[in-house]
């Protein structure tokens, strides 16, 4: 009796761990950006830590059970840089947006959402400085996930996602810019000089 009750425990065991592996599986990111990984059977999510607004790119290995129906796709960003994000895009490789979902700014005011098979493009009326949500990684009331297609892909079939920035040129410091005033007047004043004399 003791026997069967251990041998069905480790066989409820067993199929607990090899349902559990067959999701999309994150295989690498490159870039110099850190983020982590909350993927799972049906759904592409990860957290993004923008430090340096350079590109980063997301490959991911397309499990069985990610193809029932479309992946739900959801992420965090973070504005770790300290610069007004304005801009933003996930561009995909070897497979499609099947439909949008939600995005939703912390602090910024949403411009435009616009999106094409390969891209999502999100831009901010009013630059955000902290946090943004691509499609709903926490479950809001009122937030969806973003679709991506599975037609005709199969189990171990790859693809990626990349994610850019843009941010708000530089706009020099109240100190400098008062400090660069007098310099250009002189220098003005210097080819006044030059024109008057030749």
């Amino acid at each position: 009796m003791h026997a069967k009750l251990l041998a069905s425990l480790f066989l409820a065991a067993g199929l607990a761990l090899a349902q559990g592996a067959q999701a999309v599986v994150l295989q690498g990111a490159s870039g110099s950006n850190s983020s982590a990984d909350y993927s799972g059977a049906g759904t592409v999510a990860f957290d993004l830590d923008l430090a340096t607004f350079t590109p980063t790119t997301f490959r991911f290995t397309l499990e069985e059970a990610d193809l029932a129906g479309p992946l739900a796709f959801n992420s965090l960003v973070r504005n770790l840089g300290g610069a007004a994000l304005e801009q933003f895009s996930f561009s995909l490789t070897g497979i499609t947006f099947a439909a949008s979902g939600s995005v939703t700014p912390a602090f910024g005011t949403l411009g435009t959402v616009s999106f094409g098979p390969q891209a999502a493009n999100i831009a901010f009326s009013t630059p955000e400085w902290a946090e943004f949500q691509f499609g709903n990684p926490f479950g809001d009331a009122g937030g969806s996930d973003w679709l991506l297609a599975t037609t005709g892909l199969r189990a171990g079939d790859t693809f990626t996602i990349t994610a850019a920035s843009t941010v708000a040129a530089e706009v020099p410091e109240p100190g400098t810019a008062a400090m660069m005033v007098p310099a250009l007047c002189m220098l003005g004043l210097m080819a006044a000089r030059r024109r008057k004399r030749g």
